[in-house]
């Protein structure tokens, strides 16, 4: 394979280190984050409110869950599919997705107790299910944790995939 099939994966890991970069500067707060955030914030809004209703036969407490399960969930299915396709540079853009849905998620769990964000439905649903496990006073160091576990996922995405446009580059990849 020439070198010209590396501009693919060169190109994805350098759009999404600037991404990374806007998703860790960003941090928990809940700004806007440029031109591309916004439409993975979307997309993660829309797979968040779906899993609601999915959840929904489950119970009140997997109907509030069920928002940010599916959120992550869909995006790391996605990468898995891409992965079971041999389309490695396609699987790490979804692995990238997954984390960014983490940090997403994690700016919701740290407004659980001040519940400043706007919200569509008016119902805070990590509010809820940290009051319900009592764990409302935990939910910015929750919301932490969860905000490190996707910058980690999204490191090794990137990572990923460099290492993919390496191997290509360098031919070792075909």
């Amino acid at each position: 394979m020439s070198r010209t099939n590396s501009v693919g994966p060169a190109l994805g890991a350098l759009v999404l280190a600037i991404l990374a970069w806007t998703i860790i500067g960003r941090g928990l707060n809940a700004e806007s984050g440029g031109v591309l955030l916004p439409l993975l914030d979307g997309a993660n809004l829309i797979f968040h409110e779906a899993g609601h209703i999915l959840f929904l036969p489950f119970g009140e407490f997997f109907h509030y869950l069920g928002g940010s399960l599916t959120q992550v969930i869909i995006p790391a299915l996605c990468a898995v599919h891409f992965l079971r396709q041999q389309q490695i540079a396609s699987a790490y853009v979804a692995t990238f997705w997954t984390g960014q849905s983490f940090a997403n998620v994690a700016i919701y769990v740290a407004d659980a107790k001040s519940m400043d964000l706007p919200l569509i439905g008016g119902d805070h649903d990590w509010n809820y299910l940290l009051a319900r496990l009592g764990l409302l006073n935990h939910g910015v160091s929750l919301g932490r944790l969860i905000f490190a576990v996707g910058v980690v996922v999204i490191l090794l995405a990137i990572i990923g995939l460099g290492r993919e446009f390496f191997q290509r580059w360098s031919g070792l990849n075909p």
